[in-house]
């Protein structure tokens, strides 16, 4: 039953870690596969248009960048119920469509070779009603700009349909599409063409177009992950942590018929401080993982296995929080070590019991914490009966596993006093107490015979501390 506890209570303090993880893991994951989507929709146009020439392609391939790339922008920032589509039906206006919460908004795209040619494009009559999206460079150098600009002076008297499109071309086209503070990312001509020809050759790499996790995950979507997480975590480990307190006092309250005021604070003062440290445990837990596993930390973190990250985090946040009890004096030295061994083990078992319940049932979160749960509790049983084990050969053996097991070889007192010795105590302040005489009836007494005998008391060694053996 201890071992049973030992191992509710790792489970207990630990999920907000366990929740920390799994949601900047599932936050980082649908970043990438934004990510692949908009890789596979740009293949997916080449692939198509094999036989055509590649300058009319990349006219293709920058809309898919486009709408792929404010979608992965979208999730990278945490929204939902906006994004954006290619439009796939030849509709002569508009390219990509942005959908968000049951409005849409449409944009045109144009990627011709120079400033002037892109512009002319754009300045369509039709095209005034939908956004306009060019590349990158030409609209950073003003050229769209100045080019349609003086289209538009230069046809503002005899064409002024023209001029009028001119100059909503001159005013409103962007090197991306955004809404709601969501926007895509920049895209050059240069850029597109070699998108294409890289993709036909078999030789893109994302990396080079910043097509990464790194580049769209920045350290305040860190932040705001982090918290998002920690508020999960908060009101999880609550929920976890007041249940048997609940059950308790449904038991009492069937049993007595009512509910005692007092159990009702108790249960409330648990929730309120579990909930603190599992903010705390969630948040922090959910920004180490987004910050290694985005990239922002570098290449080499960042294909660092989750549940390293799990076990790391849990192990140093409860080694600090067990260096304050040592430094404080709640904990010795010894039992910093042998818990640190238990959170190891058990925090071992509990990482591979959740993603083998994961892997069976495909409920988020649910999966996860059932299997860390049973694998909580085996740990605790598995440590529990180690350790028992590894005891009993030092008993047997005044082995000391390098200091970990303390070998005490001093008579307790109660053999010494049986030696007949005297055993020196400090003097103790006693408070006397009232003698009151009683009067009692005399009651017959009679001696009994005994015969003398050898007492022989045989000492054994035993665990009589934490990590601490000695003769019981």
């Amino acid at each position: 039953m201890n071992s049973f506890k030992e191992g509710y209570r790792h489970f207990v303090k630990n999920t907000s870690d366990f929740q920390g993880v799994n949601h900047s893991l599932e936050y980082i994951n649908q970043v990438q596969r934004e990510i692949d989507k908009t890789i596979s929709e740009m293949s997916k146009t080449v692939s198509q248009r094999l036989t055509a020439n590649n300058a009319t392609t990349k006219g293709f391939v920058a809309e898919d960048w486009h709408a792929g790339t404010f979608n992965t922008g979208v999730v990278a920032k945490g929204g939902k119920n906006i994004y954006a589509r290619v439009d796939k039906s030849s509709n002569p206006i508009k390219d990509i469509d942005i959908f968000n919460k049951g409005t849409t908004s449409s944009w045109q795209s144009k990627y011709y070779k120079s400033a002037v040619d892109t512009a002319k494009g754009l300045s369509n009559p039709k095209y005034n009603d939908v956004g306009k999206v060019a590349p990158l460079d030409q609209i950073a150098g003003d050229g769209i700009k100045s080019a349609a600009q003086k289209q538009a002076l230069r046809n503002s008297e005899t064409r002024p349909e023209a001029a009028e499109a001119y100059q909503h071309t001159a005013n409103y086209a962007r090197s991306v599409i955004e809404e709601n503070g969501y926007s895509s990312q920049g895209l050059s001509d240069g850029e597109a063409l070699k998108i294409v020809e890289e993709i036909k050759n078999g030789t893109f790499n994302p990396k080079r177009y910043g097509l990464t996790t790194e580049d769209f995950v920045k350290v305040e979507y860190v932040i705001q992950q982090a918290l998002k997480a920690g508020v999960t975590a908060a009101a999880l480990t609550a929920i976890i942590k007041v249940t048997p307190e609940i059950y308790r006092i449904i038991m009492n309250m069937i049993e007595q018929g009512y509910i005692e005021k007092d159990q009702l604070i108790q249960a409330g003062f648990i929730t309120l401080d579990s909930s603190v440290e599992g903010f705390i445990r969630g948040s922090v837990a959910a920004a180490i993982t987004a910050t290694l596993k985005s990239g922002l930390a570098g290449e080499t973190l960042k294909s660092i296995d989750p549940s390293m990250i799990s076990l790391g985090t849990i192990l140093v946040m409860n080694a600090i929080h067990n260096s304050f009890k040592v430094a404080t004096g709640q904990m010795n030295p010894v039992e910093f070590v042998d818990t640190c061994a238990r959170d190891l083990v058990v925090t071992s078992f509990a990482l591979m019991g959740g993603s083998v319940s994961q892997g069976l049932i495909q409920i988020p979160v649910f999966g996860f914490l059932l299997g860390s749960f049973l694998g909580s509790i085996v740990g605790s049983f598995v440590y529990g009966t180690g350790k028992r084990v590894s005891l009993s050969f030092c008993i047997e053996s005044g082995f000391t596993f390098f200091g970990l097991v303390k070998q005490d070889y001093v008579l307790p007192k109660e053999v010494i006093e049986s030696l007949g010795l005297n055993v020196f105590e400090y003097e103790k302040f006693v408070f006397k107490t009232p003698d009151i005489k009683k009067i009692e009836p005399k009651k017959f007494i009679y001696k009994k015979s005994e015969p003398n005998t050898i007492n022989i008391n045989i000492l054994r060694r035993g665990v009589i501390g934490v990590n601490k053996i000695g003769f019981a």
